[in-house]
């Protein structure tokens, strides 16, 4: 066999096997950190409502990982309040009610201006609706004077023949 083959063999399993060390190692120092003895994992289960991690049983655990994982979506949320960032869900409501809001305006607009152009239309000005009015008031007025007449004569008519 070649020289540089099982020195490649060689160097690749003496990797393996350090990895594995290294895994080994890790899973250690992870299992002593997670242990009962630990003061912070104690407090982080606290207060998901658990006083040991002896008594955990299969449900519980599942139960606490969507715990966990509700609270860490909610302090996400927080956190990127702080920065202005909405969730996708809320940016997409708001830019379909914002959309929606357009239409409307585009349609009242749309409806303004006809009104606009069918008052140009029939030359409609303010001025004139109110000499219009006043017209009519004073026309009303002597129609009122002239009916105040009539009553009065009458009344007058009939005072003078019951005194006979």
């Amino acid at each position: 066999m070649d020289k540089n083959i099982l020195e490649f063999l060689g160097r690749a399993l003496l990797n393996a096997a350090r990895s594995q060390q290294q895994l080994e190692d890790m899973n250690k120092i992870i299992g002593q950190t997670i242990g009962a003895d630990n003061p912070f994992m104690q407090t982080f289960l606290k207060a998901f409502g658990w006083q040991s991690p002896e008594k955990i049983n299969g449900e519980d655990i599942v139960e606490f990982t969507q715990k966990s994982s509700e609270a860490y979506k909610e302090f996400f949320k927080v956190y990127l309040a702080m920065f202005d960032v909405v969730p996708k869900e809320e940016y997409l409501s708001l830019k379909k009610e914002n959309e929606d809001l357009k239409a409307k305006l585009a349609i009242l607009e749309t409806n303004t201006d006809a009104n606009k152009k069918i008052r140009d239309k029939d030359n409609y000005a303010p001025e004139q609706v109110i000499d219009n009015l006043t017209v009519i008031m004073k026309n009303q007025t002597q129609q009122f004077q002239e009916l105040m007449k009539q009553l009065n004569q009458s009344y007058k008519k009939g005072t003078t023949t019951k005194k006979k």
